[in-house]
């Protein structure tokens, strides 16, 4: 989390976050799912452990939002929509944004954190993250629900976070995760496309643009995961 200690980082991403900053609301987010998991593993107290995931959860809304914006945007341009029709759908977007941002309400304070965690807790940790990531792996063969890919995308921060508390994570899983956030983007986009009044007009190109992005996207996290399997079996 960078030399400054993690509730300090809060306090100052939480005026911006307020103020409407976007970037402020995503980097909010990261810091509060990493300190979350890095509070259980440094054994700090649950309710202040649950005050960093209070602090997540009120995140959550406005950093959605602001995701999938970008996601219309980019698909409508995609599809050679007229940039008025994109435009208007924008500012609708936008408008639905300031509503959100009034409604936002964050902790004013966090706890501190651990400074380090030992290394015999932190690779119990670490076993147990492998262990969930194993779980969690979606099946290869038939049918596989979104929720199943998304909880082992879940798995693998989780992992990742408790990981970087004493080493770096391998490309491989810097890779996989980043196709995963692709796939997550495209499920996002073809939910909202079968949901969104504001998309019917576009939905039949939108959902088969989604669907072809969320397979290519899940290729490339099974390529990916191929490369990483072992090593995480070897943390086990």
């Amino acid at each position: 989390m960078g030399s400054v200690p993690a509730h300090r980082q809060y306090r100052d991403l939480r005026a911006l976050a307020l103020q409407g900053d976007e970037e402020a609301v995503h980097r909010l987010r990261k810091l509060a799912r990493t300190a979350e998991t890095r509070a259980r593993v440094g054994e700090l107290p649950k309710r202040d452990r649950r005050a960093w995931q209070q602090a997540r959860r009120a995140a959550s809304a406005l950093r959605d939002h602001d995701v999938t914006g970008p996601l219309i945007r980019q698909a409508l341009h995609d599809l050679d929509i007229p940039a008025s029709e994109v435009t208007a759908i924008s500012e609708a977007w936008a408008a639905r944004r300031a509503a959100l941002l009034r409604e936002l309400t964050l902790p004013e304070r966090m706890p501190r954190l651990p400074d380090t965690t030992g290394r015999k807790r932190w690779e119990r940790f670490l076993a147990a993250e492998a262990a969930r990531v194993q779980a969690t792996v979606p099946p290869r063969d038939g049918r596989v629900r979104a929720e199943e890919w998304h909880d082992w995308r879940k798995a693998l921060k989780r992992y990742r976070v408790v990981l970087e508390l004493r080493e770096r994570s391998p490309e491989e899983l810097v890779t996989l995760l980043r196709a995963l956030g692709d796939a997550q983007d495209a499920q996002t986009l073809l939910e909202l496309a079968g949901r969104e009044s504001l998309l019917t007009t576009y939905r039949s190109g939108l959902v088969r643009a989604a669907q072809v992005q969320r397979r290519r996207a899940r290729q490339e996290a099974w390529q990916q995961w191929k490369l990483l399997e072992g090593k995480t079996q070897a943390l086990e």
